[in-house]
């Protein structure tokens, strides 16, 4: 292939100024090797990107054209640079979008490249899919933001954003600003965890193993009780020497010989050993486990910014529902689109109960005045509610991966 193309361009050059010189001859004006040199190798090797043939000098139609009486310029050359003048000039656009958004720039330059390298066909569809890629890195990427309350109204804003803005005490407020579906439903859950300070699925995991650990320890307590119990039942009784005064003592001494020397003996049942007999035989009591207080009693997770959901995106959604209530934090949808609601309905979560219509509010303020009034003043179903579902641990259950259980 080397030899051939090289073969090719020598002699292209060559007839090329042979033509050259002789035209040049006949009508008086000169040729400059160089300058012909210079223009095949360019024309060639831009032209080789988009598979033309090779550019060379057409010797009976030139002689033709000559003969005819033909002397004009490359017509269709001067027609081709004109039209391409306004493409030209959208080389320098890279540095503009650089500026305004690093990724249109950055579609724009494999746009560009796929197509000067590939052809064009293969250039747009290396462009298609790259701005697909694009469009998921934001879906996936986009920041989630904890809002706090304005001042004397009830708009909820961004504070890094806002000024007077003040956070609620016992309630977190979180605003996704992105389609919520398969590529980033796990990145969202972590965004909530990252923004409210807490991870719902370590805590429970945590309590597990506890309750767990303080069985085992009351389950070796109790065995060493009952081998101390099995121990101890076969001597509770022992002689005890009664205590004789000085008098006695010499009396016995100065006995005569026929007389049998008494000998005190007492038979004693210790009463503190009974007591702890009785107390060791009394049932342990359960164990129980002081829950340690979470940070806030109430997540408001604000879906205004969600323009749609798959059934991935409310999986997540259900199961954080659920592990947030075993902490007994309440869980509500705040400012849900009417697209988001109907996929949520076909998607079952109001039929079977993951998610009632009850935690869904047309804005953040009604989730912060029905939190508030429920934590102001519980009604008894959700004191019941909260009980049952605050340590929903039973030990005797099969083990779960409780982790792969909730996410």
């Amino acid at each position: 292939m080397l030899s051939t193309a090289f073969s090719l361009a020598i002699v292209g050059y060559v007839v090329t100024l042979a033509m050259g010189r002789t035209l040049a001859a006949k009508h008086g004006y000169d040729v400059d090797p160089n300058q012909e040199m210079l223009a095949l190798g360019c024309s060639n090797f831009l032209g080789s990107f988009f598979k033309i043939h090779v550019i060379c000098c057409a010797l009976s139609v030139t002689l033709a054209v000559d003969s005819a009486g033909g002397s004009s310029q490359s017509v269709l050359g001067a027609l081709i640079a004109v039209n391409l003048k306004n493409t030209l000039l959208q080389l320098s656009d890279p540095f503009y979008l650089w500026k305004k958004s690093k990724l249109e720039c950055c579609v724009w330059v494999v746009s560009f490249l796929a197509t000067f390298f590939l052809s064009l066909p293969y250039g747009v569809a290396v462009g298609v899919g790259f701005s697909i890629l694009v469009v998921i890195f934001q879906t996936q990427f986009r920041n989630g933001s904890e809002v706090g309350q304005i001042m004397d109204t009830d708009i909820y804003k961004n504070p890094k954003v806002y000024s007077k803005v003040q956070s609620l005490s016992g309630v977190k407020i979180v605003c996704y600003c992105s389609p919520l579906y398969f590529a980033n439903a796990d990145i969202f859950r972590q965004k909530v965890i990252k923004k409210t300070g807490l991870d719902p699925g370590k805590l429970l995991l945590a309590r597990k193993k506890f309750l767990k650990k303080q069985t085992r320890e009351l389950k070796l307590q109790e065995n060493a009780e009952n081998v101390e119990r099995r121990r101890t039942v076969g001597s509770l009784l022992f002689m005890k020497p009664q205590t004789t005064s000085q008098l006695q003592l010499q009396q016995d001494f100065h006995l005569d010989e026929q007389t049998t020397p008494t000998s005190y003996v007492n038979f004693h049942c210790d009463d503190t050993d009974q007591t702890d007999q009785r107390a060791s035989s009394q049932p342990p009591s359960p164990i129980t486990m002081e829950t340690h207080p979470v940070p806030f009693h109430t997540l408001v997770l604000d879906l205004a910014g969600v323009s749609f959901i798959d059934l991935m995106g409310i999986k997540v959604l259900t199961k954080m529902k659920k592990s947030y209530e075993m902490l007994g934090i309440s869980f509500y949808l705040a400012n849900v689109q009417a697209q988001v609601y109907e996929e949520l309905e076909a998607g079952g979560v109001f039929e079977d109960g993951s998610i009632t219509r009850g935690h869904l509010f047309l804005s953040v303020h009604d989730a912060i005045l029905s939190s508030q009034h429920r934590a102001a003043a519980p009604s008894a179903s959700d004191q019941m509610h909260r009980a049952k579902t605050e340590l929903a641990f039973d030990m005797e259950e099969e083990e779960k991966d409780l982790e792969q259980e909730l996410f």
